[in-house]
């Protein structure tokens, strides 16, 4: 299970390539505890690298400060 960077990486990967996805899906995808990954959720929102989509999860945020675009299938 990766920690610290590495799960804030693994978060905004899984984010970029299925998001949005919430946070017990983020932690589905990585095995990790929900709150775990709430918490580092909550980081990268301050970070400003994700942002919380109403009612769709949490969606990545590109370095324009706009919401990447993440293919349907």
């Amino acid at each position: 299970m990766p920690h610290d960077s590495s799960l804030q990486e693994a978060i905004l990967a899984v984010v970029t390539s299925k998001g949005p996805l919430t946070s017990p899906e983020i932690a589905a995808e990585l095995e990790e505890h929900p709150l775990t990954i709430q918490r580092y959720c909550r980081q990268l929102q301050q970070d400003e690298q994700l942002t919380q989509a109403v009612g769709r999860g949490y969606v990545r945020v590109d370095s324009d400060n706009c919401f990447k675009q993440v293919a349907s299938d």
